[in-house]
């Protein structure tokens, strides 16, 4: 009794932390586990439902590949609008703020495809900000586009201004009986 009555302080808040312990244990192990488990079965289940692959026939997926391929060929430009291309590419580098110089374009033929490759190398000059938004622009173009290389530099430490040397691909269709 003489230890209860010179540590009162200390067993109270012993006790107190135990019954707080309990409590925590209690609501974890009697809400807290239950409600988790059943989420996680929820969302296997959800995820096992949409990922298992459906069975086409062939009949379906040769129509749907005919599909996926018009709409692929229809991205394509003719050879005729290369200069069309080219001034849309200069006119969304423009709507960027940046300024486009070195512009050099190579055509490779792809005869078995009825295709042209044009490898068009640039540099662009602006911010920072200006050059991503110029590269999301490109991504997001309708044209067939891939981007092949990108080296961005500083030629200043007291400007902002950066250079942007890109080379991109882009295919065009080949007229007939070109």
């Amino acid at each position: 009794m003489e230890i209860v009555r010179t540590r009162r302080i200390a067993i109270v808040s012993v006790v107190a932390l135990l019954l707080i312990n309990a409590c925590l244990y209690a609501y974890l192990s009697l809400y807290q586990k239950p409600r988790l488990e059943s989420l996680q079965s929820s969302w296997f289940a959800k995820r096992q439902s949409t990922g298992a692959l459906t069975v086409m026939d062939a009949a379906t997926i040769y129509s749907q590949g005919t599909r996926d391929l018009k709409t692929w060929l229809a991205r394509i430009y003719p050879k005729k609008d290369f200069t069309r291309f080219l001034g849309e590419l200069f006119e969304t580098a423009a709507n960027n703020n940046l300024a486009v110089k070195n512009v050099a374009y190579k055509p490779d033929l792809i005869k078995e495809e009825g295709l042209i490759a044009y490898s068009i190398s640039f540099t662009v000059s602006g911010n920072y900000a200006a050059i991503k938004s110029f590269i999301s622009d490109i991504a997001r173009s309708r044209q067939i586009i891939t981007i092949d290389t990108i080296s961005l530099s500083n030629s200043s430490t007291t400007q902002e201004s950066l250079e942007l040397k890109l080379q991109i691909t882009t295919y065009l269709r080949m007229e007939e009986g070109a």
